[in-house]
């Protein structure tokens, strides 16, 4: 049994981290405002937290955190063109793991997520893209926690009782 190639990610948050080459992200594009940077892994902090961080493999100083957007809003909806599924290697949208760029801020109501653009990623292939969606129904600074009260006091909680 082969052992899988690591890489060595200096990184300002975390020290010095390993991850498995076949796990670091390739964003052919980058990210909006960071084109230069294509390569990222995915570290998880907390073992039962959904946010994870995007850090990049070449710039020890930039990270992000993600999430699941269906963790806080199960509505939520990406579509992308075809050409998009297919530069990642897809063979559909349901076979992509999308996850959001998450601002944290000291006040937790005024944490954002960017649902108009998420990173859409091939796992399998270590692949990835933010997408910008065309709709208006998503914003760049969503506030998360409006999507908890509203589920917490939503009709599946008036039901209950």
């Amino acid at each position: 049994m082969s052992e899988v190639e690591a890489v060595t990610i200096q990184t300002e948050r975390f020290g010095e981290i390993r991850a498995p080459k076949n796990e670091v992200l390739h964003f052919a594009e980058g990210l909006v405002g960071f084109a230069e940077h294509k390569n990222f892994v995915l570290v998880q902090e907390a073992a039962y937290s959904p946010f994870l961080w995007l850090q990049s493999a070449d710039d020890p100083h930039l990270s992000f955190v993600v999430v699941d957007p269906l963790e806080f809003m199960p509505e939520y909806r990406v579509e992308i063109k075809p050409s998009e599924i297919a530069s990642l290697d897809l063979e559909g949208l349901d076979k992509a793991k999308v996850l959001v760029i998450v601002v944290v801020r000291e006040n937790p109501e005024e944490i954002t997520a960017n649902l108009q653009g998420p990173l859409v990623l091939n796992l399998e292939k270590c692949l990835g893209k933010q997408v910008v969606l065309l709709s208006d129904r998503y914003h760049t600074r969503h506030r998360i926690l409006d999507e908890i009260e509203d589920d917490a006091t939503g009709p599946r909680a008036e039901s209950e009782g």
